[in-house]
């Protein structure tokens, strides 16, 4: 006789029954039994209490929502990261000049070194390393295999994240960089969840395969990660001025678009970097070139020098005034010419579009421009008297050649009429003035003696 194993529900009622008694135990229910579904949950929204909007960074992280850092190629999320975990940590103004008390934070960073890369950063930017939690997945001791290369759900401790949070009273959790994350995607609805049950600002590091077209607004495919968040910045290098980075707000639904900030990348005596905060910019700053795809630094110095030019540049100028290799800059141009990004108003020179030049030269036409490289017809010169005469009259191709090229064409012929077509560049007068009256005799000498071989 075989019996069921008991399921672990009826366990645990039993327990429960054995300290109240008077509660009779559930029926023993067979392992392979479906456990029941969970009901949905429904809710009327006038029994849903007022919550007031709250933010950790005014007009850029809202408390209890998800917030995504893009980053262009050549950008640090991470460092933004610990430079606003440092604000938090240590109660400093957050960039931009708005105040924050002093918080927890808890950073989870799988791929940078806590001793080398994220306590030296963090203290850089004036952070307090005692109130950053750094956030580790649970580790087998058994494993052979080393914790960097160790994968994990994240619905495997995002239990255990609640419980941080709530314990620590965390403000800011950073996940850096967000595609380090197994299972990140199907989790989106419970981490956000957890942002609004514990008030957390939640902040995901994402970086860009290339510069996005369009620096002002969110663009590119939907993606669940997109929906799921509430706000998103974006970190970029300048396109006025490469050595400058831009944070803009391009998603911004829970508030107005906070202005631009412009920063730094600086480097200590010991080589740790650390990000300089500059004047806040108008929006205006990138009204121009929002509808356009970032430009590489090559492409801005050869638009800057042509932009400063009073007049079109030759290929030599522009890439010697912009350092450009020959090969690689003529390449350039050309792609910049089909991109409607420059002009070429004559051959092998190149200025911007709608540059103050090109109306001066609007009024010069084709027709009024002469003509150097055309050459010009000469009349044709008189056949010279002693050509035939003193060729050999015993010569059976002399007077057949002098027939055919003077004489009449008799009039039962059957030859359709040569058409006169004119041509504009008539090469014969040219080949017959260079042609002189020795080298028509030796041609017809030459004529006859191969007669005479064959």
């Amino acid at each position: 006789m075989t019996f069921d194993p008991l399921s672990d529900g009826f366990i645990h009622h039993l327990e429960h029954s054995l300290a109240s008694p008077g509660t009779p135990p559930p029926p023993p229910t067979s392992a392979s039994s479906p456990v029941p579904a969970s009901s949905p949950v429904e809710l009327f929204l006038s029994n849903v209490p007022d919550k007031p909007l709250t933010w950790l960074w005014p007009g850029r992280i809202p408390l209890g929502h998800l917030t995504l850092l893009d980053a262009a190629p050549g950008c640090d999320p991470s460092l933004l990261a610990l430079t606003l975990a440092a604000c938090i940590s240590s109660g400093k103004p957050l960039p931009g000049g708005a105040p924050t008390p002093p918080g927890n934070v808890i950073l989870f960073a799988p791929y940078d070194s806590a001793s080398a890369t994220l306590k030296p950063r963090l203290q850089a930017a004036g952070g307090d390393p005692a109130r950053v939690l750094l956030f580790r997945p649970p580790i087998e001791q058994t494993s052979r295999i080393p914790s960097a290369a160790r994968s994990f759900a994240l619905s495997s401790v995002i239990d255990h994240l609640s419980n941080t949070i709530r314990r620590l009273n965390a403000r800011l959790v950073i996940l850096d960089p967000a595609s380090a994350i197994p299972g990140l995607l199907r989790c989106l609805p419970a981490l956000s969840e957890l942002a609004q049950q514990t008030n957390c600002a939640i902040l995901l590091t994402h970086s860009l395969n290339k510069p996005p077209a369009d620096l002002l607004h969110s663009s590119g495919p939907t993606s669940p990660l997109y929906e799921a968040v509430c706000s998103r910045l974006l970190l970029t290098p300048d396109p006025a001025d490469e050595r400058h980075n831009l944070l803009i707000t391009t998603g911004h639904p829970l508030s107005a678009q906070p202005p631009i900030l412009a920063c730094d990348l600086l480097c200590s005596d010991g080589g740790i970097p650390a990000i300089h905060w500059l004047a806040e910019r108008d929006h205006t700053h990138l009204a121009r070139l929002s509808t356009a795809p970032l430009h590489s630094p090559h492409r801005q110095a050869i638009l800057r020098f042509l932009h400063n030019s009073p007049t079109p540049q030759s290929i030599p100028s522009i890439l010697a005034a912009t350092c450009y290799d020959p090969e690689a800059g003529r390449k350039m141009l050309t792609r910049m010419k089909l991109a409607c990004e420059l002009v070429s108003p004559a051959r092998g020179l190149y200025t911007t579009a709608n540059h103050p030049s090109l109306s001066s030269l609007t009024s010069l036409t084709n027709d009024s421009l002469p003509v150097s490289n055309v050459p010009t017809p000469s009349p044709l010169p008189d056949p010279p008297e002693n050509h035939l005469s003193q060729c050999s009259a015993s010569s059976p191709l002399a007077n057949p050649l002098a027939d055919h090229t003077t004489g009449p064409i008799p009039a039962d012929s059957h030859l359709s009429p040569v058409p006169n077509v004119t041509n504009p560049v008539d090469t014969t007068d040219i080949l017959l003035q260079d042609t002189s009256q020795e080298r028509s005799l030796n041609m017809t000498v030459e004529m006859d003696n191969t007669h005479n071989e064959f």
